[in-house]
């Protein structure tokens, strides 16, 4: 056996770790994607599986030039953040990362992601508590994209990729599907012939009345022909949406009310401008608060999708513009007077220094963004405070308990006296 201390030294002060080789190591820390990070000398060495506190056998799996990673050999110590995983398929579906650490370490675990990334990557010393609201740990998903596959002799495996692999897992039962979309899965199983025989994927959508069971075929199906194989509705603080099958809709059933109810604090005036509006989620409830609405949404289903939110619920004052977020400000922002607010819910990728750039110039009192990642988050909150807004509020919010997702809602708010121009310029295009 190897140990840390033991190992010599590269001349940057890491260890010289190879592959197959087998260490003692302490968890430190549950690092965002699930690994736990413990150090082997000043060697980071990242694991999955693994709980702060945890005391490991562990085992190099594979190695880069600032970091190693190890499979887990043997449990010496178990930390008090562990327990038995819900999900007898956890390991080996790719689906979740978490099910090892008991619910309260999970969620203290995803705070430290927000607070990390906006230290590291931000430059944000945010002093007060990170709170993460949350709702049921399982039992919660409206949404699914179920992987099929069959063998030569015609046996279909039905569940989730293996983690890293397009290999499928077959998973009857997913705790953290909504019972009534669980129940599909199972009857899947049960009556394999119900799938396509050229099925590759059934989407899963719940709605509050029917689930749609939506069989596709192919790795590059067009989103707006699959989208347009069905449409779901859910009630949600008092509007109706209806949604495609392929249209973004948020998953957690049970928390995207209080979703809605964070990203509405501090909420009202003229005119408001909702970017990355999807089918129309914020819009819809922005309409309560401020005379006008702007959608922008580039999707032209979910764009459909959004007009048609306003019109069933009869709100007249949102005004869809399916163009992308990018165009719309480039070519379109300059028409309207400053806005009272804009609320953005960028994808993974986040906003990016043209957007914010153009955003801030169309001078709003107050901004709300709504972020999947931390990372990109940390990164466009940096832009924002350089061209003078400062942070009112940061809340995350569980939206996809067992796996190391996290949503937050972050308020900001101009300064009185704000910079011309930011302490580092974003560069743009011409």
């Amino acid at each position: 056996m190897n140990h840390g201390d033991q190992d010599s030294n590269t001349g940057n002060g890491l260890q010289q770790i190879a592959v197959g080789e087998v260490h003692d190591v302490t968890i430190e820390k549950i690092v965002y994607g699930g690994d736990g990070l413990a150090r082997i000398g000043k060697q980071a060495v990242f694991i999955p599986f693994s709980a702060v506190g945890d005391r490991l056998r562990v085992r190099i799996t594979g190695t880069e030039r600032n970091f190693a990673r190890a499979s887990i050999e043997q449990v010496i110590v178990e930390s008090d953040d562990r327990r038995v995983p819900p999900c007898d398929s956890f390991g080996d579906c790719g689906g979740c990362q978490l099910q090892h650490l008991a619910y309260p370490a999970q969620l203290r675990a995803k705070a430290a992601f927000v607070r990390e990334s906006l230290e590291r990557i931000g430059g944000i010393e945010w002093e007060s508590e990170i709170e993460v609201r949350s709702a049921s740990e399982l039992g919660y998903r409206s949404r699914a994209e179920i992987k099929v596959k069959r063998d030569t002799a015609g046996h279909s495996k039905i569940g989730y990729f293996r983690a890293g692999t397009q290999d499928v897992c077959d998973v009857a039962n997913c705790r953290i599907l909504l019972p009534a979309a669980n129940r599909e899965l199972q009857r899947l199983h049960d009556n394999p012939s119900l799938i396509p025989r050229d099925a590759t994927r059934v989407y899963l959508t719940v709605g509050d009345d029917e689930v749609l069971v939506t069989p596709a075929t192919g790795e590059n199906d067009r989103i707006a022909d699959i989208d347009a194989m069905g449409t779901a509705g859910q009630r949600i603080a008092g509007r109706l949406y209806s949604f495609g099958v392929r249209s973004f809709f948020q998953g957690n059933r049970l928390l995207v009310e209080e979703l809605v109810r964070v990203a509405m604090e501090r909420s009202s005036g003229k005119m408001a401008v909702d970017l990355y509006a999807g089918v129309g989620l914020f819009s819809l409830q922005l309409a309560r608060n401020y005379e006008q609405v702007h959608a922008i949404e580039g999707n032209r289903s979910a764009a459909a999708h959004g007009i048609e939110n306003a019109r069933a619920n009869g709100v007249n004052n949102v005004r869809y513009e399916p163009i992308s977020v990018e165009a719309w400000l480039k070519y379109k922002s300059s028409d309207l007077p400053s806005p009272d607010l804009v609320l953005l819910d960028p994808p993974r990728a986040g906003a990016g220094p043209i957007v914010i750039e153009r955003l801030v110039a169309m001078n709003p009192t107050a901004i709300t963004y709504v972020s999947c990642d931390p990372a990109t988050l940390a990164r466009d909150l940096k832009m924002l405070r350089q061209y003078g807004y400062i942070i009112e509020s940061i809340t995350a919010l569980d939206m996809f308990p067992q796996t190391f997702h996290v949503e937050t809602v972050v308020h900001l708010k101009i300064r009185e006296t704000t910079p011309a121009t930011p302490a580092t310029p974003a560069t743009t295009d011409s």
